[in-house]
């Protein structure tokens, strides 16, 4: 839940008499959970919250407190000659604090390979930082079209662009499917055990390639969304909805393979997917992109990223005609 920490989870739990244990399973999530909000080690997103201060009977403002007015401060970059202003999100501030008068980069996209790709290329400049902007796919390319990213990573097919005022470049392949609770302790291979098994989901936003194919897959078992615990409760990225699986918030997500490396989850695969680099045709020479370029190209890059074991780079790099 971006920009909310803990501040009086346990004080009010304890204050109605309950235990940890009492507490989660009343609002549908693990005693671990429970210990790792109350002590600050993780962040709860909007459903939880909502479900905790629901059996607690307080309102969300009073179990929990906004972050400092610090971290709305934001990064700066031009595109075309204008300024272009992204707001920096906690994470941003905890992992690049000293590099915060720089030039910006703004790279969009959803996949963990795009923040890593952000790292590399800030590693080969000493001029310019270059940012992942989380964004779902629609949101990259909506970006992207309207100037207000330099680049974006996009998945599947992106041929509509094809001809278009941008050029692609191949980043890797992947697979997306079923992120699972370690074990698959539900026994889930479908989007039908999702629901007959009443397991807990956390979804995507609209927009989002793995909402797509989550409805994809629930439309083609005959699933009834409403019919499947948690369709509606939505976190903002890949990486959020791994680790709301890992701390016991869910059994289920529609996410990829990389995300269930990270999070040593179960993973049922669904489709092979592509992620493609986007950037404008105009800005091909512009400093911004080469420094993009230079690190998808990068012998470091490529081997990190196979690192992770889940992309075939075999094509890294290749401009697609």
């Amino acid at each position: 839940m971006s920009g909310i920490v803990a501040c009086s989870l346990g004080r009010t739990r304890l204050a109605r008499g309950l235990s940890q244990k009492a507490l989660a399973q009343a609002a549908g999530v693990t005693r671990q959970a429970i210990g790792a909000i109350e002590n600050g080690r993780v962040q709860p997103s909007v459903g939880i919250a909502l479900a905790l201060a629901g059996v607690l009977g307080v309102s969300v403002e009073q179990l929990f407190a906004t972050e400092p007015a610090a971290a709305q401060r934001s990064a700066r970059g031009t595109i075309d000659g204008k300024t272009i202003v992204h707001p920096l999100t906690a994470e941003h501030l905890a992992i690049e604090p000293c590099q915060s008068g720089l030039p910006a980069v703004f790279l969009a996209g959803c996949d963990v390979a795009v923040g890593l790709l952000s790292r590399h290329a800030t590693a080969h400049t000493r001029d310019l930082r270059v940012l992942w902007l989380a964004m779902t796919n629609r949101e990259a390319l909506d970006a992207l079209r309207r100037g207000r990213v330099h680049a974006a990573v996009l998945h599947g097919d992106v041929g509509a662009l094809r001809g278009s005022a941008f050029e692609r470049f191949e980043l890797a392949t992947t697979e997306e499917g079923w992120l699972l609770a370690r074990g698959n302790p539900f026994g889930i291979r479908g989007a039908g055990d999702v629901a007959r098994k009443r397991a807990r989901l956390v979804n995507r936003p609209a927009g989002a390639g793995a909402r797509q194919l989550l409805d994809t897959q629930l439309r083609r078992a005959k699933v009834d969304p409403l019919r499947v615990a948690g369709y509606d409760r939505m976190v903002a990225g890949q990486l959020d909805a791994g680790r709301a699986i890992a701390q016991g918030f869910a059994d289920a997500a529609v996410g990829m393979a990389s995300v269930a490396r990270m999070y040593d989850l179960d993973f049922v695969p669904l489709r092979q997917e592509r992620c493609t680099l986007v950037v404008p045709r105009r800005a091909l020479r512009s400093i911004e992109v080469r420094v993009l370029l230079e690190a998808l190209r990068s012998q470091a890059y490529r081997r990190d990223l196979q690192a992770l074991d889940a992309y075939d780079v075999t094509r890294m790099g290749e401009r697609i005609a």
